[in-house]
């Protein structure tokens, strides 16, 4: 999911400097649009590896030409119209609209991320970082309120302690107008909003 611009860099990796000797990578070299996987090696590894004896390998969907073709499409257009740049600068605005939105709800315990991938915390009490019991099912509700208002996002369960915890990721396209990064930050902060405030009267019922 770090790869091929989410992050505003090329790939996650790139934010730290880092040059790894393999480098795994899948659906996001065709956008999805065809499956596919590749494995980059670094010099070191490649002559070692070709240098003693042929390297022979073949799969099933090894070798496909088709999603060859796509995955070639789909970086050419990421570097041409610089969608991995779009993504950094998107990012920062998206970041900043959550900052305002959701500066005074107490319970977003931490806004972060890179480029577009933005990750919320949702807690229970911001102070302490306690989360909401886990039968309060915050994300999901978050999710069907956000749903309700024309934005999806992805959940996420179990952060805090393997039950409770609860977080939201954003993943806008790299396309996205400022327009729709105004409506997502909006429908997210509504919901949060009103779903917090529910589940912490839920919560102080049952204490």
């Amino acid at each position: 999911m770090t790869g091929f611009g989410r992050t505003g860099r090329w790939f996650g990796l790139d934010h730290w400097s880092v040059r790894p000797d393999l480098l795994v990578a899948a659906k996001g070299a065709t956008s999805g649009y065809w499956p596919f996987g590749f494995v980059a090696a670094s010099a070191d590894i490649h002559d070692t590896v070709t240098n003693n004896g042929p390297f022979v390998h073949g799969f099933t969907y090894s070798h496909a030409p088709g999603a060859a073709a796509a995955a070639r499409e789909v970086l050419r257009i990421l570097e041409e119209e610089q969608l991995v740049d779009a993504s950094r600068d998107k990012g920062e605005w998206l970041m900043d609209l959550l900052h305002e939105r959701l500066a005074p709800d107490p319970h977003v315990g931490e806004i972060r991320g890179r480029g577009l991938m933005v990750g919320l915390e949702l807690v229970a009490d911001r102070e302490t970082r306690r989360a909401f019991p886990r039968g309060t099912k915050v994300a999901e509700r978050v999710v069907a309120a956000t749903k309700a208002a024309g934005v999806l996002v992805y959940s996420g369960t179990g952060n805090a302690n393997g039950i409770d915890g609860d977080t939201i990721l954003l993943g806008p396209p790299f396309i996205v107008t400022d327009d729709e990064l105004e409506r997502i930050a909006d429908a997210v902060a509504g919901a949060i909003k009103g779903v917090g405030e529910a589940a912490a009267r839920e919560v102080a019922a049952t204490a």
